[in-house]
């Protein structure tokens, strides 16, 4: 099997298993970071959001990344091929999903196209350790999922955001320590 980074793991497992979307965006925002702001992970991310605001009916905000990660996925087809992921099949699934909230659609869980077996037989199985389903199909009457960012502390994010903004200005000479 190809070697995956584990935290492409831990996102695959929430994406595909959980539903957990906004959990998807924690793991790989800092994973994105860490990693040159990379745009494959950036697309996983706001592919993620997208979903996560499909789901609770802000359609206007899932548009907006959905379209987002049509554009990087039409400008860099081969942008996935790395991670496994078949790039013009998320491009299928990501405009019919636009479409679907346009003609006021239901809501289902999204599936990542995925082409390495190996990769998903591992996933499978590291689903089923965690008490999860490979693919879960009902996850829309869940509301510690659906508004999982309303219900969370999220003071030791804020605390680090401030802290960077303070970095930054005290780099640039606006603040002295």
């Amino acid at each position: 099997m190809k070697k995956y980074a584990n935290e492409y793991i831990e996102y695959l497992l929430h994406f595909q298993s959980s539903r957990d979307y906004f959990e998807c965006h924690e793991i790989m925002e800092e994973f994105w970071l860490e990693n040159d702001r990379d745009l494959k992970w950036l697309l996983l991310i706001q592919l993620a959001v997208a979903v996560y605001h499909e789901r609770q009916k802000n359609f206007t905000g899932s548009l907006r990344l959905y379209r987002k990660t049509l554009l990087y996925l039409r400008n860099q087809p081969a942008l996935l091929d790395e991670l496994s992921i078949h790039g013009g099949d998320l491009e299928q699934q990501v405009k019919s999903r636009i479409k679907t909230i346009l003609n006021e659609g239901e809501y289902e869980p999204f599936n990542l196209p995925l082409t390495d077996d190996m990769l998903i037989k591992k996933c499978e199985i590291l689903s089923k350790e965690k008490g999860w389903v490979w693919l879960y199909k009902n996850d829309a009457s869940n509301p510690d999922l659906t508004y999982r960012h309303k219900r969370r502390d999220r003071s030791e994010v804020i605390e680090a955001r401030h802290q960077s903004l303070l970095y930054k200005q005290q780099k640039r000479g606006g603040l002295k320590r």
